[in-house]
């Protein structure tokens, strides 16, 4: 089995270097490198091909929060896991809701952290055990992180919206990637991501939240 490659991105230089020396031993772990701030990474993205992201939420600059949507942009398939001190529920909330698939506080034991990146590069959701008790006193489930509302719209990436748009016109996969110069494949990785942000169950959910929302109109001329 290959290991999971692992990228940072933190301001703080010396937790940076505490995680890696904390993860360096682990056989199923390869780090990446690392970045400072989300800036950083982002003049760099395209040549980073990580499994998971480890990403701070309180940047300068831009946030983990902003950060998530364009780095999902960039590349739908990444797996980002928040790695912060706060736990408070409208961090864990937001970054959620932004595109994150798991939220881990600093504080976290290395075990705890190496199940959170093997979950999340798994493809499945995590939230580390302090965040569950965070998420469950206020919320009592964890239904309210991923049920669509008025804000979604704004995390749909704009490659998202542009696809929900064709999607909505009855485009096909081929027909879409053709039309936005991009593979079938690609095309796919968005469906996935807009179906899981909106909560659709079908593509006639995709259409009503489409209109629903303004991404397309069918205004008779």
């Amino acid at each position: 089995m290959n290991p999971i490659k692992v990228y940072v991105i933190d301001d703080h230089k010396l937790f940076v270097e505490g995680i890696y020396s904390l993860l360096s031993d682990e056989p199923e772990i390869e780090l990446m490198g690392f970045s400072l701030s989300a800036k950083d990474f982002l003049e760099k993205a395209d040549k980073i091909k990580a499994d998971v992201y480890l990403v701070d939420i309180n940047m300068p600059e831009i946030s983990g929060i902003e950060l998530t949507p364009m780095l999902l942009e960039k590349q739908p398939d990444a797996r980002i896991l928040a790695l912060t001190m706060y736990d408070d529920f409208q961090y864990v909330e937001k970054m959620i809701k932004s595109g994150s698939h798991g939220y881990i506080l600093k504080a976290a034991n290395l075990q705890e952290l190496i199940r959170a990146i093997t979950t999340v590069a798994k493809g499945e959701k995590f939230l580390g055990s302090e965040i569950q008790d965070v998420v469950f006193n206020k919320i009592g489930s964890l239904e309210a992180l991923t049920t669509p509302n008025d804000e979604l719209k704004s995390l749909l990436t704009g490659r998202e919206r542009e696809i929900l748009a064709l999607i909505a016109k009855e485009y096909s996969n081929p027909e879409i990637a053709k039309s936005l110069y991009i593979s079938e494949r690609t095309v796919e990785t968005h469906r996935k991501n807009i179906f899981s942000k909106t909560g659709a169950k079908s593509v006639i959910g995709l259409i009503r939240y489409a209109i629903e929302n303004h991404i397309v109109s069918f205004e008779k001329k």
